[in-house]
């Protein structure tokens, strides 16, 4: 889980991302796409910009997070990195050794997870470890670790990476426009015949990632275990990156199994913004990518959260300053909700005037910081409305959650005015606009858009329905979700406070040191 800010838990379309061309109007976009399917099912979108002799791509897979089995969380995150290890004809120094030597490396590591199951001596663990380690650095040498980063830099690559979200994954690059062939052909190929190389190197390195960033990082650790609360069954409440155990149980041949049976182009979009010309690079992209074959159009039957009927509370106790999370469930887009929810969004913690920040951060001076988000953690299916905040001593948690309270009260009780309802779709629009001025970001927007919230063209409308929020609107919908039963409150306190077994038995405090979960 990465580190949380205002910005990191924005929807989607009010990522801002710096701008390098100028900005477009979403008006105009509709001349500028075109639209392909390959007979593979792999869906091709242009966005001519012809600003500037670049091309930026998001090459986007349906699937993330909420798409893995029980028992391997984070496995979609541990494949994203095996993507970029090369494949059969990028990275080997002598295919036929490398590969004899890597399914020598699966075997020992299955016999060391065997012998540990099995109650071998620590003598003879330790003999098969060291034999297993000997088998990962004979395969290492046999092949470039970073062949693909070297080859994309070579070639003027900017922004070279890829994320994993619950709902998605994204490899994401922006080339000089007359490298589109040479991407063609390396993706296609990844997708043919990759080869998950260091596999069990880069679990290390997912090891350490999942450390920094849920372990090490008290806001991580604190998010995790409020979406553990707020979920009984949907996936969104566990762990992106997985759990420690999970992680350390990954093996090679599972995680290959599952990108053979989710990375596929009939599961993807291709997103191609700048200057681009259609029919001839239509031609190249059909050349490569194909001739990769169409798999199987799996969909996994995705547990549905039942209905929360009561309050619920955690709390979790770390070596840092008291933080505080609230949220509430509610439905995501197209859901007509959940655009009137990206409103008080931006109402409540959008700017130094907004309501929550003005109120506890500048005049109150009650915290260090606090956010909203209407779509965390992610957007592909219902989701949370959530409040954060980060107390400034004296003030604690409890003081935080009651002004939250209140302020959420008053949008139940007193309309927004015309002024402030009307500055805030300023804002709303202006970000939108914004975005559209970046190629990566456009490219993000088209892709997500085609792949899970009806096609490219609903991107058009989201302007026009939040110009149409009314003040009416804001309120029901406030009164709608904002309700005790459906609230999920989750604490962070020093570990200084955290009860000892005698104090975990008295009922009397009134500061949730015990998780309380109800249904």
């Amino acid at each position: 889980m990465r580190h949380f800010s205002k910005h990191h838990l924005g929807h989607l379309l009010l990522i801002l991302i710096g701008s390098l061309i100028p900005l477009a109007k979403a008006q105009d976009l509709r001349d500028m796409i075109s639209t392909y399917t390959l007979d593979n099912g792999l869906r091709v979108i242009f966005v001519q910009q012809d600003f500037a002799p670049v091309i930026s791509l998001n090459f986007m897979f349906g699937v993330g997070g909420m798409d893995e089995p029980d028992g391997l969380g984070g496995l979609s995150h541990m494949v994203e990195h095996m993507a970029f290890k090369g494949t059969r004809s990028i990275g080997s120094y002598d295919l036929e050794a490398e590969l004899k030597a890597l399914d020598e490396v699966e075997i020992l590591n299955t016999m060391v997870i065997q012998a540990k199951d099995s109650g071998f001596s620590d003598e003879e663990i330790a003999e098969l470890e060291s034999r297993l380690a000997e088998a990962k650095d004979y395969a290492s040498s046999l092949a470039s670790p970073n062949a693909l980063d070297q080859l994309f830099d070579a070639n003027g690559a900017v922004g070279f990476n890829a994320s994993t979200s619950y709902d998605r994954t994204a490899y994401t690059v922006s080339l000089p426009a007359n490298r589109l062939e040479l991407y063609a052909r390396v993706y296609a190929d990844v997708l043919l015949e990759p080869v998950f190389r260091s596999f069990y190197e880069e679990r290390d390195v997912v090891h350490e990632e999942r450390r920094q960033r849920s372990e090490d990082d008290p806001q991580g650790f604190l998010f995790e275990a409020f979406l553990d609360t707020a979920y009984d069954v949907h996936p969104y409440g566990r762990a992106l990156i997985g759990s420690p155990d999970e992680i350390g149980h990954y093996q090679g041949m599972e995680a290959r199994a599952y990108y053979q049976l989710y990375y596929h182009p009939n599961r993807a979009v291709l997103a191609v913004v700048g200057a681009v010309e259609p029919e001839r690079d239509l031609a190249i992209i059909e050349r490569y990518f194909g001739a990769v074959p169409m798999g199987p159009n799996l969909l996994r039957d995705i547990p549905q959260e039942p209905e929360q009927s009561a309050e619920r509370r955690s709390t979790v106790y770390y070596d840092a300053e008291p933080q505080m999370l609230m949220g509430f469930h509610k439905p995501t887009y197209p859901e007509r909700d959940a655009y009137v929810l990206d409103m008080i969004d931006s109402l409540l913690s959008n700017g130094r005037t907004s309501r929550l920040y003005k109120r506890l951060v500048i005049d109150e001076k009650m915290a260090l910081d606090v956010f909203t988000s209407a779509a965390y953690p992610a957007v592909r299916e219902a989701n949370l409305f959530v409040l954060y905040g980060l107390p400034l001593f004296p003030n604690r948690n409890e003081d935080l959650e009651r002004v939250m309270l209140e302020e959420l009260e008053k949008l139940q009780t007193e309309p927004v005015s015309d002024n402030e309802l009307q500055k805030v779709k300023n804002q709303v629009r202006a970000a939108f606009i914004r975005d559209l001025g970046s190629g990566s970001g456009l490219a993000a927007q088209v892709a997500f858009y085609e792949l899970f919230l009806g096609g490219w063209e609903k991107m058009l409308d989201y302007e026009a329905t939040v110009s149409s929020v009314t003040a009416e609107e804001v309120m029901e919908v406030a009164q709608r979700y904002f309700t005790t039963e459906n609230r999920t409150v989750a604490y962070l306190l020093p570990k200084s406070e955290e009860p000892t077994t005698n104090d975990a038995t008295d009922d009397s405090s009134d500061t949730a040191e015990t998780a309380e979960e109800g249904q």
